[in-house]
């Protein structure tokens, strides 16, 4: 996760997802708040999973997180894509919040989207560890997920990109828990 932040400053060029349902989306500012949480959806996931030591659940989640991180940042440096943000235009709270976000984060790394493959990867984890909150894990990944449209840190292709490169991460590390029982 850590390189995410050096690559995005450094990174040029590449291509938007732009599509005409994307601009059916408001900019709603008020998401910043479950964007933002999302930082620590995933680091208080991180914790709660290596504390619990669910067998081979935690080296799954492990195996995901570190294999999603690495493999994202070559995609963002291989393909890069960005987001067109609109101007922030009202004063209040939440839209300051949200401009320090532009700020502070270049508008590049935008597929596949980052909140959208880590906050899967940790309700996939979730859900097995925890499942008496399904329903919180649920609503929190829904609404951080949600929020990343909203907030227009990324695009609808964006969004199904994560979700897709999640999938694809969480078979492949099924297949890695195997071979390590192997081995």
């Amino acid at each position: 996760m850590l390189l995410y932040i050096p690559v995005n400053r450094f990174i040029s060029g590449g291509s938007t997802l732009k599509t005409l349902l994307d601009n059916l989306i408001p900019l709603t500012p008020v998401f910043v708040i479950p964007y933002l949480s999302g930082l620590l959806f995933w680091l208080a996931t991180v914790i709660y999973i290596n504390l619990k030591q669910v067998g081979e659940q935690v080296l799954r989640f492990n195996f995901m997180m570190i294999l999603a991180g690495i493999l994202s940042v070559l995609i963002y440096i291989l393909l890069p894509t960005f987001m067109n943000r609109p101007a922030i235009i009202d004063n209040d709270i939440f839209s300051r919040i949200l401009s320090w976000v532009y700020a502070t984060d270049r508008a590049y790394n935008a597929a596949p989207s980052g909140h959208t493959f880590y906050t899967i990867i940790c309700f996939l984890a979730l859900w097995k560890v925890a499942p008496k909150y399904r329903t919180v894990w649920t609503i929190i990944s829904i609404l951080i997920i949600a929020s990343t449209l909203f907030t227009k840190q990324h695009n609808v292709l964006d969004v199904l990109l994560g979700t897709g490169f999640a999938m694809l991460i969480y078979l492949v590390s099924a297949n890695f828990v195997v071979l390590k029982k192997l081995l």
